[in-house]
Formats: structure tokens, sequence, C-alpha cells
């Protein structure tokens, strides 16, 4: 005879099932939506979407009503890429390695976040919800940008404010954009730039020029 502790995880099983399977829809439709958008169909439909998911266009209704729960979804996995790209700047580094280590990191995130961004930008006026993670994302710079150069930040006093701005401007993927899309930069040569830009900017705030040093780092570029 079953004890009402086996006949509660009988009922459950179907329930945990359709749970599990759903939550792998989800998914699936995240994923091909990110996959379309890095191949350049910056307006994905749902029928495409669905293609690719390998599930019913039905599907892609049914677990997003609306379009700000996909935008919603396509963040949070486009934030868990970029999380496993940021490693701490060690602030007890040379400015001039500091500076070297922490754009050849932002270089790297923000080729990662081109195909996303680009049809964030497309859609941003109409949803609160991409104006949020796009708020998220510039906040996400600045504490990286104020936790790498602290030691020069700290003895800055008021003008540590315009100083981080700046920095933050030159670690944006706007200006990353601007090289590799608009300027056509290569990659290497997009970074050697934001380098120097940040050694230029950071340089001139603590009164020593460290683009030689930065230069000589890079190889000489």
């Amino acid at each position: 005879m079953s004890s009402t502790t086996d006949l509660d995880e009988q009922a459950s099983e179907p329930l945990d099932g359709r749970t599990a399977r759903a939550m792998r829809t989800r998914e699936s439709i995240g994923e091909a939506t990110l996959a379309l958008l890095a191949e350049g169909d910056f307006r994905p439909t749902a029928p495409r979407i669905a293609e690719r998911a390998g599930v019913s266009v039905r599907s892609v209704f049914q677990h997003f009503d609306d379009l700000e729960s996909l935008y919603a979804t396509v963040g949070e996995r486009v934030a868990t890429q970029v999380a496993a790209l940021i490693e701490p700047i060690d602030d007890g580094l040379d400015l001039p390695d500091r500076v070297v280590a922490f754009y050849a990191q932002r270089a790297r995130i923000n080729e990662t976040l081109t195909p996303t961004l680009r049809a964030a930008l497309m859609y941003a006026p109409s949803s609160p919800t991409i104006v949020n993670q796009l708020q998220a994302g510039h906040d996400v710079v600045a504490a990286q940008v104020a936790e790498a150069f602290a030691p020069e930040l700290a003895g800055l006093g008021e003008r540590s404010t315009v100083v981080l701005d700046a920095l933050v401007a030159t670690a944006s993927w706007g200006v990353w954009n601007n090289l590799r899309n608009l300027t056509h930069r290569p990659y290497d040569q997009a970074v050697t730039v934001l380098t120097h830009l940040g050694a230029a900017v950071v340089g001139d705030a603590v009164g020593r020029s460290i683009s030689d040093q930065v230069a000589n780092l890079m190889g000489g570029d």
C-alpha cells in the first residue's frame, strides 16, 4: 500500500517533467535568438526563431507571451556570457600593465556583445527592458573602471568623476563599434587604439606619460 509521501511524489513527477521541458524549451528559444543575432539577423521573426530552436511557432508564443519577456531572457543569457569573460584586474600591478590588461578584456567583451547590442539599439526606443539592460551594462563598465584604476582615481579628488567618465567612454561598446564596424579596423588594431586612448586619459590625469610603456607591452604597436 502506497504511503501519502509516495502518492505525493508520483503526483509531482508529471509536473516536474513538464517544468523541466518548459525550461529546456525557453533555453532553446533564447539560444536560437542569440544565434540568429550573431549571424546578423537583427530582427528575427518568431518562425525563424522556432525553426532554429527546433520548436513550433506556437511554443515561442506560449513561453514568451510578449517581446519584453523574450528580451529579458536573451539579456540574462548575454549577461552570463559576459560574466565568464570578466576577471578582476589586480590594482597592485603597475599602471601600464593594468591599462593593457583592462582594455584587452574590454575588447573581448565588446566583441562578444556586438551582435546583441546592434539589435538592442533598434528595439531600445520601445523597450523598457532593453533600456534597463543597457543601463545595467553601463554600470558594470563603470564599476570595472573604478576597480581597475582605484589607486589613480583615489588621488584625484573632484577630478576623479571626469576621469572616470572619460575612461568609461574609452571602454564603451560605442567606441568599439565605431572602430570595428564604422572605421573597419581589424580586431588587433582596434585593441591598440582603445589601449592608447585609455593610457592617454589616465596618464594625463596622474601627470605621468605611459604611452611608450604601453606600446612596449603590446609589442611595439
